[in-house]
């Protein structure tokens, strides 16, 4: 690719497929080493995301975003079709993700794009329990007795944050929206196998395990990404006074259309239907959002700005101008 001339313009990618013992994972836009998302139309077709990174840096992804993750593209996307019982599992926080494993963290977002009437979900736990006493239900096969089982229903969105245990079980399509990582350990499989190269990892995971009884996770800047429900009736015009974040768009019902903004001809239109994804660089921060069809439902994806503590009072600091990064819906 030629870094100078070309310019950038929102870009679809093809979906990478894989069956999994519990269903289907479909990975949309992911930038995760053993799955690059290639790129599917326009100048940069047959490119990856890691190759288009590597090249137009934070004219991609914004400045923030650049600063923080460097070149692996924040956000992932992907799409799981579950057909039996996925293994309890725990997400890695990013102190620990960075300390044994030179990796993101991870803290992910479910959309519940479909539910069959007995789809059932666990999140965390029924009550605060011992360490030892989950330690030995693991061991006995007891382990569901103290989980706390949800009843999940289309258009719920559940947010996954480090520490909490989870397992989708069957009759359910989810819409993960989650950080650049799929840094997840296993900690009980109910005698299911697992797929080649995974292992059930309680022990390593056991001290990252949240004991107390689950309260729904509330949505900070630190999950590194926001997650917005759209039912887009009517044109919608995104703009920006100047490049700022990303964004990402799923489409879960319908069809819409991005074109470029009044005035501009920065690119062609790109259209997506239901089922697929798109992501509009920094660097295209004015254009048209239209739906194609009635019932036209998308799922919006932002960066969110992650800070570090100060070192003397251990909270974030607070900005002491507006952040300008801003996307302005009209």
């Amino acid at each position: 690719m030629d870094n100078n001339e070309k310019k950038l313009y929102p870009v679809t990618f093809l979906e990478d497929s894989s069956e999994v013992p519990w269903g289907t994972v479909s990975y949309q836009i992911a930038d995760l080493g053993f799955v690059d998302s290639m790129i599917s139309g326009g100048w940069f077709g047959g490119n990856t995301m890691s190759e288009l990174m590597g090249t137009y840096l934070e004219r991609v992804v914004g400045d923030d975003s650049f600063e923080y993750y460097g070149l692996q593209f924040p956000i992932m996307v992907k799409v799981i079709k579950t057909s039996g019982w996925q293994p309890l599992q725990v997400n890695v926080p990013d102190d620990v993700a960075e300390e044994r494993y030179d990796s993101l963290g991870k803290t992910s977002l479910w959309y519940i794009q479909e539910a069959s009437n007995d789809a059932r979900m666990y999140l965390g736990l029924k009550k605060d329990i011992d360490a030892g006493d989950f330690y030995r239900k693991c061991q006995e096969g007891s382990l569901r007795d103290i989980l706390n089982e949800t009843c999940p229903k289309a258009g719920d969105m559940i947010l996954i944050k480090p520490g909490t245990l989870f397992a989708a079980g069957p009759g359910l399509k989810i819409v993960e929206i989650g950080e650049s990582s799929e840094l997840t350990l296993s900690v009980h499989n109910w005698g299911i196998e697992l797929p080649d190269g995974e292992d059930i990892l309680l022990e390593e995971a056991f001290d990252l395990i949240d004991f107390r009884k689950y309260t729904p996770a509330v949505p900070s800047a630190d999950d590194g990404f926001k997650v917005t429900r759209m039912e887009l009736k009517n044109p919608l015009h995104i703009f920006s006074e100047q490049p700022g974040d990303f964004a990402i768009y799923h489409c879960v019902s319908g069809e819409a259309v991005i074109q470029p903004g009044p005035g501009a001809d920065n690119f062609t239109q790109v259209a997506f239907k239901a089922g697929h994804s798109v992501m509009v660089p920094s660097e295209v921060n004015d254009f048209l959002m239209l739906p194609a069809k009635e019932g036209t439902v998308l799922l919006e994806a932002v960066p969110q700005k992650k800070s570090d503590p100060d070192p003397y009072i251990g909270t974030p600091e607070e900005p002491e101008t507006p952040d300008p990064h801003i996307r302005n819906w009209n």
